[in-house]
């Protein structure tokens, strides 16, 4: 436990180019739809003043939502569409909700950073404090030393939290990925 303060953050990440990402998942601070989409390049265009497929993009691309229940949505969206259009209407569907994604996915990643940043600071922190201690009187050395073991059970706290708060850019990459197939095999599809 005490070894943990000594070891540099960010943890096992070796030869990552931005030193405030902890995670082991390498960084990949956007999805683009080549990663997670088999059909046509999405064009803005298409979807932007589109209040069906932007209210719809927001429904299904919020993880308080199951895939299964986006699932149906969007099925429920491709029977509504005209067999003219039904192609383009999923696919800016899809790059609507893939962008909504990628700003959800830019948050979580921006919070990790400050995350580690904060724990990069009480690590120092953690380091002068004990090297103080040493030389500290005794009535001073008593708060100090409660103090320090305080500040490193909240970083060890912390520090087990990381690995859930590295999972939630990857679970969000799966969520694209899975609404990317579901729209995809409504693709091409005929009455």
């Amino acid at each position: 436990m005490v070894l943990a303060l000594f070891l540099p953050l960010p943890g096992p990440a070796a030869a990552q180019e931005d030193t405030d990402w902890p995670c082991i998942q390498r960084l990949v601070p956007r999805i683009s739809p080549a990663q997670v989409w088999g059909g046509p390049p999405p064009d803005p265009t298409e979807w932007q003043g589109d209040t069906e497929i932007n209210q719809l993009a927001s429904q299904i691309a919020a993880r308080r939502l199951p895939v299964e229940g986006a699932g149906e949505l969007i099925d429920a969206f491709a029977t509504a569409q005209d067999r003219s259009r039904r192609d383009d209407r999923l696919t800016a569907l899809f790059g609507r909700t893939l962008e909504i994604i990628n700003a959800d996915r830019a948050s979580i990643i921006a919070g990790i950073k400050r995350f580690t940043e904060r724990q990069r600071k009480m690590a120092e922190r953690i380091r002068k404090n004990r090297g103080s201690l040493k030389e500290t009187e005794a009535g001073e050395r008593e708060d100090l030393s409660e103090t320090l073991q305080w500040d490193i059970r909240i970083f060890n706290e912390r520090e087990q939290a990381l690995n859930y708060l590295c999972e939630q850019p990857v679970l969000l990459e799966q969520r694209a990925f899975a609404l990317g197939s579901a729209i995809t095999n409504r693709l091409g599809e005929s009455d």
